[in-house]
């Protein structure tokens, strides 16, 4: 929609359409109708900072979940080596354990917000109490639950037997690799937003570099009228 000229009190002013709320561009030329040159410039600059800021959370969501992502395909390698048959060694059983319990740990002071982490210490604290019962249970105390009244564990089977069946190996397996998937799925999510904002910010610098030029184009033909 182009803009209209009307007369007021003898002298033309530019009347701009309503912008398209869902346009960034109309937004910023409406904004911008109304501002002086200077209010203008720091207005394009707080707008390039704001998009700015957002790539950058974006880009560091995406290296947070690549590095999760890591970290549980490396558990679950170390279980697939195990899940062929029952595990009744006790050692088997703590380093497993250890594994899981590290991959916890390293999320949570990674990123407490991980939506893989309950379901993950759920499956966890399974493991624990069907492997060596948790740090107060066994003589040989091998890694103790986390948070077992928040994240209960599956108590079907006798605890600390230090027995891990195949079909408990398998079901661990497929709750970490459901994780690792999910997360997989929340970083195509935040590539396309990501993809949105860098549009976003092509829009703002091409605003702004059409803004300077106006605005030197303007200050141009005051130059060249000085003395006329």
């Amino acid at each position: 929609m182009g803009n209209s000229v009307r007369i007021n009190n003898g002298q033309p002013r530019v009347e701009y359409p309503s912008p398209d709320p869902d346009d960034p561009a109309e937004s910023d030329n409406a904004v911008a109708a109304n501002l002086s040159p200077d209010a203008l410039m720091a207005y394009c600059q707080s707008r390039l900072d704001s998009i700015d800021s957002q790539v950058s959370a974006s880009f560091a969501d995406q290296q947070t979940n690549a590095s999760a992502i890591s970290q549980i395909d490396q558990v679950i390698a170390e279980l697939r080596t195990y899940d062929g048959a029952d595990q009744k060694d006790p050692t088997v059983c703590k380093n497993l354990e250890a594994k899981f319990q590290g991959l916890i740990l390293s999320l949570r002071a990674s990123d407490p917000g991980c939506p893989a982490l309950p379901e993950l210490t759920t499956a966890y604290n399974s493991m624990v109490w069907s492997g060596d019962g948790g740090a107060n249970h066994t003589q040989f105390p091998g890694p103790d639950f986390i948070d077992e009244g928040t994240y209960p564990p599956d108590e079907s089977g006798p605890q600390g037997d230090n027995i891990l069946n195949s079909t408990e190996l398998q079901g661990y397996v497929q709750t970490l690799t459901d994780a690792a998937g999910n997360l997989n799925s929340n970083s195509e999510l935040q590539m396309v937003q990501l993809q949105s904002l860098m549009s976003e910010r092509q829009t703002a610098v091409s605003l702004t570099t059409n803004l300077v030029q106006s605005l030197g184009d303007q200050e141009n033909k005051i130059a060249d009228n000085i003395g006329h």
